[in-house]
């Protein structure tokens, strides 16, 4: 036990050594990059520029070999250019840093933080996403609006009950009943639906809707906004639900068929979608139904994306099925809000990254 204290006291000491030299290092840099925004100043050229920030980003991604996860690297690299903003140009009175959150409950378990994050950093951008728990969604709202929160993500329970309260809602959430995302310009709150863009490009990269047979499985939000947005494509929707009620009251909604779940002993489908949580963490074992009844070449999604790889989409690949996971969606989806607060074009592959590192790493 003591040569095992040596050790570590030894390594210990190792870690000291490259702190300090880090910190050394990073003080280095931050003396050079006030000595750019000087030079810049004086030519009275634009002292901030995300262009440069992100390729700096690109090239350490690039280069980072080592167990440095990209999620981690890029949380540093925030924090790094952060620092060299405020050396090279301190926050005047007025300016603001940009705040986005994502309001449900529970919400701890969101991956839309490491997310989010780390597409702002990758492109350069100033801000920070919080998950917030609530419980009363009119005061959340208000507070979006009274604090100014540039923009918000709103999960599970509070995507029907958020829309009585904002200013504006775009035709198609109106259309599906359901708020992901709000926009706040000047005071001015709207809302928008990205699930339904994030879970038909999701199954748009791997086949084409329009004329397809689709089952989806479910009848809750999800079920809804995938519906609505297969439909628009020329998707020929089924709603296949274990409680007839629920079913037969989404399928007059969407328009469309139902099955009851106990009546279905064949799925002659091109695309079959589970938007049940069956299967979902901790209940690894649940299955929405039999994959028994999977054709080969059926193109299979499951909304449910952790676990990654569900017992529906292992069995339905070992059917010979074209599996879609559901993290495709949740990063699509979070890619179209990005864009929505933004204005520029989301970093689909490195969202995607950090969510699969995030995932492995719980």
């Amino acid at each position: 036990m003591c040569e095992i204290m040596k050790e570590i006291e030894k390594l210990r000491r190792r870690i000291d050594e490259i702190d300090d030299q880090l910190l050394e290092l990073i003080n280095q840099r931050l003396m050079v990059a006030r000595n750019i925004g000087d030079i810049k100043s004086r030519f009275g050229a634009a002292v901030v520029d995300a262009r440069r920030e992100n390729q700096i980003y690109q090239r350490l991604s690039s280069l980072n070999g080592g167990p440095l996860k990209e999620a981690a690297l890029h949380r540093i690299f925030q924090a790094l250019i952060a620092a060299g903003r405020g050396i090279q140009s301190p926050l005047k009175k007025g300016s603001l840093v940009p705040l986005y959150v994502v309001i449900g409950n529970p919400v701890g378990h969101s991956l839309s933080p490491v997310m989010h994050n780390s597409a702002l950093a990758h492109e350069g951008l100033g801000g920070c996403y919080l998950a917030c728990q609530v419980k009363d969604i009119a005061a959340a709202v208000a507070g979006i609006r009274g604090l100014g929160i540039r923009g918000a993500s709103i999960t599970i329970p509070h995507k029907v009950s958020v829309m009585e309260y904002l200013d504006e809602v775009d035709p198609m959430a109106t259309d599906i009943g359901a708020v992901n995302t709000i926009v706040n310009q000047d005071g001015i709150l709207y809302g928008y639906n990205s699930d339904c863009a994030g879970g038909v490009q999701a199954i748009s990269d791997k086949t084409v809707i329009k004329d397809k047979d689709v089952a989806i499985i479910g009848a809750g939000g999800g079920a809804r906004a995938l519906g609505f947005g297969l439909k628009r494509e020329g998707g020929v929707v089924t709603i296949i639900n274990r409680t007839p009620s629920r079913g037969e009251k989404l399928a007059g909604d969407l328009g469309c068929r139902f099955r009851p779940l106990a009546e279905v002993n064949e799925l002659p489908y091109h695309i079959v979608v589970n938007a049940t949580p069956a299967g979902m963490t901790p209940d690894v074992d649940g299955i929405p139904l039999s994959s028994s009844l999977l054709e080969p070449e059926t193109v299979v999604m499951d909304m449910v994306y952790n676990p990654l790889q569900t017992r529906f989409l292992k069995e339905a690949q070992s059917r010979g099925c074209v599996t879609v996971d559901g993290v495709a969606m949740f990063v699509h989806q979070g890619a179209v809000q990005f864009e929505l607060w933004t204005s520029l074009a989301a970093p689909v592959d490195i969202m995607r990254q950090v969510v699969l590192e995030e995932l492995e790493s719980r």
